[in-house]
């Protein structure tokens, strides 16, 4: 490496860390802002003396039992989505692959309801133990997503050939059709109790608390360790599966470990706040902007960038129509449909 390679390595690195530094303090700022705004308002500072040393009063009450488990839940859920969204743009080589157009998202909501619609295990929670660390519709939300997962991936690697973008995406919007009209009708079959469920499957976090934070930790964080143990593997793919297999990378292998990172991601995420559409599409693509697509620097960036989104998305949520609340899933399919189709055109433009 010659000085002005190393003179260039060096900047590139001088304007990562500065970029980090910045999300970091952007993400702290969201976290804050919402833990302290709402129906009812609390003071920054008195939530950051409450941290600290705790409280008896009315407003360390809202913040102990209702903000904060919500907003580090809606903080989890963001990591899960920005960083599976660039985990499947990265391996899918295409910028427009995301968990929700995928379709995934969809079938781990369709595996969530089917375990809600028949009661499953719901007798047996007290008996087995794994019942009592993993929720029953977290398992059913997981498989809803892997056969979604593996569903799609089949039908895109058929004779439309293995980096078929469209077969991709046409697969994936089809079979997310599909799966959101099969959770429809099991929800409009009589069972008044699954009527509640709407707003879930529009994402939100209405309600949110301790135990669903805690139902959703163990995928969470198996998502999150195998999201950082392939993405330097994922950069071998830019040249194609036949130039990864020539530098040693076992592709089938990766493809599994893409299908279950991304399914623990999205089941985990349906089952914290319901279906939330197009974060792990916008994040990804706000880092790229910046710092480029490196798999081990864009998916964790991303998944600070999906935290951010997230976080305000959720806020906003919540002071639209105050006191009322709109699903955080509006907020960001509000904002994601027109990102993508700029997207679609400026794809088909090249």
């Amino acid at each position: 490496m010659n000085k002005t390679d190393a003179q260039k390595q060096e900047i590139r690195s001088h304007k990562n860390f500065i970029f980090f530094l910045i999300s970091f303090l952007v993400l702290i700022v969201s976290f804050i802002l919402s833990l302290a705004l709402g129906a009812e308002k609390l003071n920054p500072i008195r939530i950051i003396k409450a941290l600290f040393d705790g409280g008896q009063d009315f407003q360390a009450v809202i913040l102990f039992d209702l903000r904060l488990p919500r907003s580090l839940l809606v903080l989890l859920t963001g990591i899960l989505l920005g960083g599976s969204g660039a985990v499947f743009q990265l391996f899918f080589r295409n910028p427009l692959a995301e968990p929700g157009i995928l379709g995934i998202s969809s079938g781990a909501t369709l595996g969530a309801v089917i375990a809600t619609f028949f009661g499953l295990f719901s007798g047996l929670t007290t008996e087995f133990i794994l019942f009592k660390i993993i929720s029953p519709i977290n398992l059913f939300a997981f498989f809803g997503a892997l056969a979604s997962g593996i569903i799609v991936t089949a039908l895109a690697l058929t004779r439309y050939g293995r980096s078929s973008s469209v077969m991709l995406l046409i697969c994936g919007t089809a079979l997310g059709t599909l799966y959101s009209s099969l959770s429809s009708l099991l929800l409009l079959s009589g069972k008044k109790e699954l009527h509640t469920i709407y707003t879930w499957i529009l994402g939100s976090f209405n309600g949110r608390g301790w135990n669903e934070l805690i139902f959703i930790l163990i995928p969470a964080a198996l998502s999150i360790i195998l999201m950082f143990l392939i993405c330097t593997p994922l950069d071998l793919l830019n040249g194609g599966e036949q130039t990864a297999l020539s530098l040693g990378l076992n592709v089938t292998t990766l493809r599994v470990k893409v299908l279950i990172c991304g399914a623990l991601a999205v089941s985990a995420s349906v089952c914290a706040g319901g279906t939330i559409n197009f974060v792990g599409l916008i994040a990804p693509h706000i880092v790229r902007k910046f710092i480029g697509s490196k798999g081990k620097i864009l998916v964790p960036a991303s998944m600070i960038f999906g935290a951010i989104l997230l976080l305000l998305s959720d806020t906003g949520a919540r002071l639209l129509i105050d006191p009322a609340e709109v699903p955080a899933g509006v907020i960001t399919s509000i904002l994601g449909v027109p990102f993508f189709i700029a997207l679609c055109i400026k794809k088909g433009s090249k």
